[in-house]
């Protein structure tokens, strides 16, 4: 880690990158006292105690008892603290909104889930997204209890300089404000980002993170996106639009096309949206399959899932459509890892818990596609939170808030 810095600079800012240094270093050990926190943070012993004495009032830190001595008075040790301190996350689906209410320990104390209706439009999706929170919030109302911040999963292009939804294909949104319209409703402090980098921080804060640095988060759902994680940050791009894996072409003289108005897209070929249309036009064009069946004889109910479940029973239409998207995907997968040499991709999203067919399909194409040297060494394993992924990423957003403390190289845009 860094050293913390004492002498130079702005005396706030000094404080701050101080205490960001030592709640990383407490939050990264399981104990620790205030003599190995000054060891590893090079900082002086008074100001080592100054600051935990802060962040115990804060809730953030809490003494957990005595450890052992090396000659003297046995230390105090120290131990994050996230079950007093609430967040909301929200993971923005086109289908549903799923809101949970966590502390900074990941421990779920609510969640609801609600219909989209992305029909309605964007103010009516805020509106309805406000009743989400306005639900979890109140289960809080007992005790008293504070609500740090509301962290949000947002399916789109998100521009970090002008605060907003640049484009959103899955939901048809172009430069909406999704903070301003919270607003009207509520003053909790909201952070949103696009949903595969907020799954991707995510698993930085609460999975495969905490033993690797660099690794590829795909998000296989309705859509498909990717979140890359370098040195154990996200990577945005200049304007936080960086990581559009779904947009790379894949077929170029395609005529399938994207939401986004491109032909060919890896998002269009090989979605759950473009899974569950492939299969629908093959079962009304009335070829055999278990699908008919599955759908109760209307070829448009038929989802990606159902497909998934009909290949798994040997179904051969749902094999070969299912095969032809992970052979796509597996393509795609097998760029990225040339492109950024992980130590691991996460794939995560509702067409990731097809589960061993698509892992097994992915894993088959990665080593027949991608550089050896490289991809030999690359794990391919599914996300920490499963089909929670997102709204834990959301709860994500608020703690490295909390831990970077509101540090903008660290956070989306918020309130």
């Amino acid at each position: 880690m860094k050293r913390a810095l004492e002498v130079t600079g702005n005396a706030r800012t000094m404080h701050r990158l101080n205490k960001v240094s030592i709640i990383n270093i407490i939050r990264n050990n399981e104990a620790i006292s205030r003599a190995g926190i000054a060891k590893r943070s090079r900082l002086s012993a008074p100001t080592v105690s100054r600051i935990v004495e802060d962040l115990i009032t804060e809730g953030l830190v809490t003494e957990i008892g005595e450890g052992k001595s090396s000659g003297g008075r046995r230390p105090t040790l120290l131990k994050f603290s996230g079950s007093g301190n609430y967040v909301i996350g929200i993971d923005l689906g086109t289908t549903n909104i799923y809101g949970v209410l966590s502390d900074l320990d990941a421990n779920i104390i609510a969640e609801i889930r609600c219909a989209t209706h992305v029909e309605e439009g964007f103010h009516a999706v805020m509106q309805r997204t406000a009743g989400v929170i306005d639900d979890l919030k109140d289960h809080l109302k007992t005790n008293g209890k504070k609500i740090l911040g509301i962290g949000m999963a947002v399916a789109g292009l998100i521009n970090r300089q002008r605060n907003n939804v640049a484009f959103s294909p899955d939901f048809h949104w172009h430069n909406v404000d999704v903070v301003g319209e919270l607003s009207q409703w509520h003053d909790i402090p909201v952070i949103f980002d696009n949903v595969t980098r907020v799954m991707a921080l995510g698993e930085v804060c609460y999975g495969i993170g905490k033993r690797i640095k660099n690794f590829v988060c795909v998000n296989v759902g309705y859509g498909i996106g990717a979140g890359i994680i370098i040195h154990g940050r996200p990577l945005y791009g200049p304007i936080g639009m960086a990581g559009e894996f779904g947009h790379l072409t894949l077929e170029k003289d395609s005529d399938i096309q994207c939401d986004c108005g491109n032909f060919g897209c890896l998002e269009a070929l090989a979605s759950g949206n473009a899974i569950a249309k492939a299969a629908r036009k093959r079962t009304a064009a009335g070829e055999r399959t278990l699908l008919s069946e599955m759908c109760g004889g209307d070829p448009a109910r038929i989802t990606a899932k159902m497909v998934a479940d009909a290949a798994k029973q040997g179904d051969s239409l749902a094999w070969s459509i299912f095969n032809q998207a992970m052979d796509y995907i597996g393509v795609g997968i097998a760029g990225l890892i040339n492109l950024f040499s992980p130590e691991a991709v996460i794939i995560g999203g509702g067409v990731a818990q097809a589960g061993d067919i698509l892992f097994d399909r992915i894993r088959k194409v990665v080593r027949a596609r991608g550089l050896q040297k490289i991809a030999g060494h690359v794990a391919i394993q599914p996300a920490h939170f499963g089909l929670r992924a997102a709204v834990m990423g959301a709860v994500s957003l608020i703690l490295s808030d909390v831990i970077n403390q509101n540090d903008s190289n660290h956070v989306s845009t918020h309130a």
